[in-house]
């Protein structure tokens, strides 16, 4: 069996921030004897957040019966609501959200004075949540969902729409999304598309790409519960190649050692040493 690495896998810039971030909150909290926790999940890997866990960071969804300490939030952005109450209750915010989701929601609070807002996103989705909750002069911005092609629909007469996708989403749904809501403009709809996937995503999917064109089969490595990990399983489906999504050793089969040629790759929450103990394990006998 020939293992053939993706060249472009793994954390991405985002991940490697929050990660820094999580850890710098950690050695502060012990610092000051504050208990210091994450907004849901930091990041969607699950060895990650156990290493956090083992470590003294807290899973929370909320401020309400906690003892008030140091919250971290996750990469993928936060409600403006929320966030407010954890402040509100007294807790010390450490913002690791991605750079460049935090411009997208300041860029919906932006455009929510003249547009409906469209939000193109997995269904809670926290990244897609956060998108949905960003406030206006203190009240929430109404906005509407679009997760399928048949959520696109009609657009209301007369009405300008500011559309938002999620940094993750799978890239060619989005461009049929994309192509769809362009289509508004020939009936003299305003349609202004503000942001982008990331190009992070972009190019990692570009590599698998290229790899898999060269490989018999891809094996895609990452949490089960990632948005962008499982864009690239399915990415590898629909060109027509077999592939496995799998997050640890253990689920290594026969079938995946028996490829003459095996792609690797994983998505942006996994972490290198991760990929690492897999491929050692596809190599032993």
């Amino acid at each position: 069996m020939k293992l053939v690495m993706s060249p472009t896998m793994g954390y991405c810039k985002g991940v490697s921030r929050a990660l820094d971030m999580a850890w710098g909150a950690i050695e502060d909290a012990r610092k000051t004897g504050l208990p210091v926790y994450s907004l849901g999940k930091l990041i969607h890997n699950k060895q990650v957040c156990n290493h956090f866990a083992q470590a003294g960071m807290i899973e929370i969804a909320g401020p309400e019966g906690h003892e008030r300490g140091v919250v971290v939030l996750r990469a993928h952005g936060v409600g403006d609501k929320l966030r407010s109450d954890f402040l509100d209750a007294g807790y010390q915010i450490v913002d690791a959200t991605c750079p460049v989701v935090k411009r997208n929601l300041l860029h919906i609070a932006h455009y929510a004075v003249t547009h409906t807002i469209l939000v193109v996103g997995h269904y809670k989705h926290p990244e897609s949540t956060a998108m949905q909750e960003v406030l206006l002069d203190g009240k929430p911005i109404t906005s509407r969902l679009i997760t399928t092609l048949e959520d696109v629909g009609e657009p209301g007469e007369g009405v300008s729409y500011a559309v938002f996708v999620q940094t993750t989403f799978d890239q060619n749904l989005w461009m049929q999304i994309q192509a769809a809501l362009t289509s508004w403009q020939q009936k003299g709809i305003e349609v202004v598309f503000v942001n982008d996937i990331c190009p992070s995503s972009v190019n990692r999917r570009t590599a698998l790409s290229e790899l898999a064109g060269q490989c018999d089969a891809v094996l895609v490595i990452g949490g089960k519960d990632s948005a962008n990990t499982k864009a690239l399983y399915s990415m590898v489906l629909e060109m027509g190649r077999k592939a496995w999504h799998i997050e640890e050793a253990a689920e290594i089969t026969n079938e995946m050692r028996q490829c003459a040629i095996l792609g690797i790759t994983a998505g942006a929450s996994t972490p290198s040493s991760l990929v690492e103990s897999i491929v050692d394990a596809l190599q032993q006998e």
